[in-house]
């Protein structure tokens, strides 16, 4: 008996915490570690250090194996000799993560804490109803790798990108403009796809690096605690379409605001929802259902835009079919990379109440390219397009409900030249959104310039030319309010302003922005505050 709880001290799940009654004062939690956070002994404490540095080394080796094998090769080193010396390392790294194991095995079987922790996870395993399940996980916080999923996405439910507007022979002849291009069309590729999976995915999704993790154990620890604590939220894991697990987390305010709608939000590459936007809609009374995408904090699997898709697909689908909230009742909202879930969410579910939109970018090439060297832009977009291919714009134009973006006038990573808003992202999603959905508005040059000319002017410009066209914003409103009564079922391009005056033209292509826009003076992370999040509603 003790030898077969030795045995699940060794392969057990990582303890963090046991939730409190309530949250621990800023003031305690500097003074000293609180009561409810798991405390080590010495053999687990240097045990799990050791398995972080060598899981720290494997990620390194992951990254720079492709640039070791080439140097090799070229100083001539890859020879039988030089690979015995491997076999003998590669066995060390196998050797002392065992023994490692073994000893933290060992300081979990003496801990009484995470004995006690052991036997009632055990238990769950010959009680697994719900509400056992549930109470277990809202006493306890751990590593959720051993945990049977809450909700399944059946394997034949399996989602797949979006298709690009061309078609693949458009798409060979817009990136290989030359012969030499077209002939290392293949071969660039190739070495794409290396790139992606050995250092891009890392780079575009930093939150699933195992030392950022580390870096905010804590605040991911004191975030969960909060909502669980101060929120009475339901922590659940979904398994999606494509076999991941996604760490969800729900707070239901229906029977204290009386607020039917849920709020569903996406994150940015470095964001989890214990420390991310949830705040936002929980403090303005709403139900919000956060998730951390694929490979960030307990989510398990690889970030990247496939992953994605399945991880906001299971979300959905566990909100409808087990929160019990109707489609039309549920918006999204994103926050930087995580427009791209949202958007595709949106195309997909086309009945969802609405989308918000916070600091996303059009399209994640121009972002990309900026922070790669010049004479592989070439590179980088073919990379881009054919493996990360993020582009905000493609979906939004297939959907057809309301949404409103909110810019941030100092956002350091979308504003592509530092503090001038008329570089931001943002502008590019209105510059193509608007002249679709409001084609007859934007229909010559002149109403195009005065549209972009006023997204791109800071605020009391803006605010001027706003007074000289759209003195009367209440008239501008109404009309509104006709077209959608003459047309309730909303669908675009759509014919309003087909016979419009110049000047009704000019007003409206400036109050049209408005109902799309809201600014916000701030830098990239910074929350967002409750008094700029509202539900959207159709304009026109």
């Amino acid at each position: 008996m003790q030898l077969f709880t030795l045995w699940k001290c060794i392969f057990g799940p990582k303890l963090h915490q046991t939730y409190p009654f309530a949250v621990s004062s800023p003031a305690t939690r500097a003074d000293r570690q609180p009561d409810h956070i798991y405390v080590k002994n010495i053999a687990e404490m240097i045990s799990d250090r050791v398995l972080f540095m060598l899981r720290m080394f494997i990620e390194i080796l992951r990254t720079v194996w492709p640039l070791y094998l080439l140097y090799s090769y070229y100083r001539g080193t890859l020879t039988f000799a030089n690979s015995v010396s491997f076999v003998r390392v590669a066995s060390f790294f196998i050797i002392v993560p065992i023994y490692f194991m073994i000893l933290r095995g060992i300081g979990r079987f003496v801990n009484p804490v995470y004995t006690k922790f052991l036997n009632d996870f055990s238990e769950i395993k010959y009680d697994s109803t719900k509400k056992a399940r549930q109470k277990f996980l809202a006493k306890y916080d751990f590593s959720l790798s051993h945990w049977q999923p809450d909700y399944r996405v059946e394997s034949y439910s399996i989602r797949k990108l979006p298709s690009i507007s061309t078609t693949k022979t458009d798409f060979t002849n817009q990136t290989e403009v030359t012969l030499i291009e077209q002939v290392f069309h293949y071969p660039f590729l190739l070495l794409g796809y290396v790139c992606v999976n050995v250092f891009g995915r890392r780079l575009m999704f930093p939150g699933s690096l195992e030392i950022l993790r580390f870096m905010q154990y804590r605040a991911l620890l004191d975030g969960r605690s909060n909502l669980i604590v101060s929120y009475h939220a339901k922590r659940r894991i979904l398994r999606t379409a494509d076999g991941n697990n996604i760490d969800t987390i729900f707070v239901d305010a229906r029977s204290i605001t009386g607020r039917q709608t849920l709020v569903i939000t996406c994150e940015g590459n470095a964001g989890f929802y214990e420390v991310g936007s949830m705040m936002t809609p929980i403090e303005a009374g709403f139900s919000v259902l956060g998730w951390n995408r694929p490979g960030f904090g307990e989510s398990s699997g690889y970030p990247g835009a496939l992953s994605e898709v399945n991880a906001i697909d299971a979300v959905i689908r566990y909100a409808i079919e087990e929160l019990h909230f109707p489609i039309n009742d549920i918006v999204v909202f994103a926050w930087s990379i995580g427009g791209y879930a949202a958007n595709w969410a949106a195309v997909n579910y086309p009945n969802i109440r609405g989308l918000v939109l916070d600091a996303i970018f059009d399209d994640v090439l121009p972002l990309a390219q900026r922070r790669m060297p010049t004479f592989i832009s070439k590179f980088v977009e073919k990379t881009i397009r054919n493996y990360l291919n993020l582009n905000n714009i493609q979906l939004i134009k297939r959907y057809n409900g309301p949404f409103y973006l909110v810019r941030r006038t100092f956002d350091e990573m979308m504003n592509l030249i530092p503090a001038k808003v008329s570089t931001n992202c943002a502008n590019e999603i209105l510059f193509s959104i608007l002249p679709h959905r409001y084609p007859f508005i934007y229909n010559d040059a002149q109403m195009l310039t005065l549209m972009k000319r006023y997204i791109c002017l800071k605020k009391l410009k803006k605010k001027k030319l706003l007074d000289q066209y759209c003195s009367d914003t209440d008239a501008l409103k109404r009309q509104c309010e006709r077209y959608r009564l003459e047309h309730p079922v909303r669908s675009y391009p759509c014919n309003f302003g087909e016979n419009f005056s110049i000047d009704e033209r000019q007003s409206f292509a400036i109050y049209l922005v408005n109902q799309y826009l809201v600014d916000f003076d701030a830098q990239h992370c910074t929350p967002l505050p409750v008094t700029l999040f509202h539900l959207p509603t159709r304009c026109v």
